[in-house]
């Protein structure tokens, strides 16, 4: 991610990931203020560097598996803040809309559905030729 997909005016700060700003709450927001403010691997040739999260090696970013362990060793649990948000996703939007946008099975949307108490259980996930959903009559 680059520096520019971080818009910080007149003390709200958003994230640039599509089309529209995302705002980004506290304390997050110092935290990321903070980050901005002291990025690490400027020293090095890199001063300049666009990057986020810029590399020891200019010009370059840090690579995802050294951020995965760096916050695996400050303790933070990837797996469980994965499954907590894809379970707060699939009670928002219907399962299949969330498997197919972030390439999970629909078994597996719908896995994390129930388990998270959703009510999207009859949802249609599949038209048939004739363009009515499973389950209608005709």
């Amino acid at each position: 991610m680059r520096v520019d997909a971080v818009h910080d005016s007149s003390g709200d700060m958003a994230l640039i990931l599509g089309k529209h700003p995302t705002p980004l709450p506290e304390p997050f927001a110092a935290l990321l203020r903070a980050h901005l403010d002291a990025r690490p691997n400027l020293n090095t040739g890199n001063h300049s560097s666009a990057w986020l999260f810029p590399s020891p090696r200019a010009g370059r970013h840090l690579h995802p598996n050294t951020v995965m362990v760096r916050l695996r060793n400050l303790g933070v649990d990837l797996r469980g803040g994965r499954n907590r948000a894809l379970d707060d996703l699939v009670n928002e939007i219907p399962p299949p809309v969330v498997a197919d946008a972030l390439g999970y099975s629909h078994v597996t949307a719908f896995n994390h559905q129930q388990a998270a108490g959703g009510t999207w259980a009859r949802y249609v996930s599949t038209p048939t030729p004739s363009g009515r959903g499973r389950g209608e009559r005709r």
